[in-house]
């Protein structure tokens, strides 16, 4: 399984996932004018990641701002992790928060706590 890559930009999410180590990184922001065109690889590879591996995960969200549209995919994805942790598999979900960010913080405890998945928030 190949490592999945994607540079950000001024709309995008920087993506770097290692299919390898378990590490994976989403950073920056998220406005796509296509989510769902710009999020179905990163759903396809993280389905195919779940369905074909057991190495622990630890999934970090380095993230200053994502909009409605690329909530649902961001949910989406957790699912995925959650069904993951449930067949046994260990996940960790990492939220760095940054300081006068307490809204977008909100707003990932509200999206979070819908799944039974462990995480943890840090400061930076």
């Amino acid at each position: 399984m190949q490592n999945l890559i994607i540079e950000p930009t001024k709309m995008t999410f920087g993506i770097s996932f290692s299919a390898e180590k378990g590490n994976m990184v989403i950073s920056g922001t998220s406005y796509p004018d296509n989510a769902i065109e710009f999020f179905r690889p990163i759903l396809d590879w993280v389905k195919e990641f779940t369905e074909t591996r057991n190495e622990p995960v630890i999934l970090q969200f380095r993230v200053n701002y994502y909009n409605t549209s690329s909530s649902k995919y961001i949910f989406k994805m957790l699912e995925m992790f959650e069904n993951y942790h449930a067949k046994g598999n260990n996940v960790e979900i990492v939220w760095h928060y940054y300081e006068g960010e307490e809204e977008m913080l909100e707003t990932w405890k509200e999206l979070i706590n819908e799944l039974d998945l462990p995480y943890k928030i840090e400061m930076n």
